[in-house]
């Protein structure tokens, strides 16, 4: 296993906070950012902050349910020397992409994202559209959802989900959470089932 995420993992495990949860989003993301590569345009080191953002998003949890968000970055930002092989700058990003999985999007009235250069920005923007989404079609927690299929056109994207069972609830929740995807790619967001299920 590749180190950096190791060590995500086992903060992960340290938490305890809903594993199988953190798992198959980190899933779900991974899958969405590898095939929608042609409109991030994100590589290997961006797609290791969005697996460790993702394994992270929810242990804020084990603070306080409200503002778990903010509670996870903050979390992420104290447990930095655990965070193998990122530098100071991408574990500000993860706490950031994992801060941005809910509620308000990014911000430059947020202190610590207007800090960082406009390239990392627009990654964390970025990044979070695509864990926004995945938290979504996990959104019952049932981890339904087995996979994604996505369909890039000139005005939008077309994701259908492999589920087990019913795949309402997951589609449901994925469609609250596709406004910053629509605001940072400039592409509308549908959902489908694929075929068979």
């Amino acid at each position: 296993m590749n180190p950096r995420i190791a060590s995500a993992e086992q903060l992960l495990a340290a938490c305890g906070w809903e594993i199988e949860h953190a798992r198959n989003v980190r899933d779900l993301a991974l899958a969405l950012f590898d095939q929608l590569q042609p409109i991030h345009q994100l590589g290997a080191a961006e797609r290791d902050i969005l697996e460790a953002a993702a394994l992270l998003h929810d242990i804020g949890w084990t603070v306080a349910e409200k503002k778990h968000h903010k509670h996870s970055a903050d979390l992420i930002r104290r447990n930095a020397s655990r965070l193998a092989g990122f530098s100071p700058t991408e574990i500000e990003c993860i706490a950031l992409v994992a801060r941005y999985h809910r509620k308000s999007e990014p911000s430059l009235q947020h202190e610590e994202f207007a800090a960082l250069a406009e390239s990392e920005r627009n990654m964390v923007g970025k990044l979070a559209a695509l864990l926004r989404l995945a938290d979504g079609l996990d959104r019952p927690h049932w981890q339904a959802v087995r996979g994604v299929a996505c369909e890039i056109t000139d005005r939008e994207v077309r994701i259908r989900v492999c589920t087990r069972g019913e795949p309402s609830p997951s589609i449901e929740g994925a469609l609250r959470k596709r406004g910053l995807f629509e605001t940072v790619f400039s592409l509308r967001v549908e959902f489908g089932v694929l075929a068979g299920d």
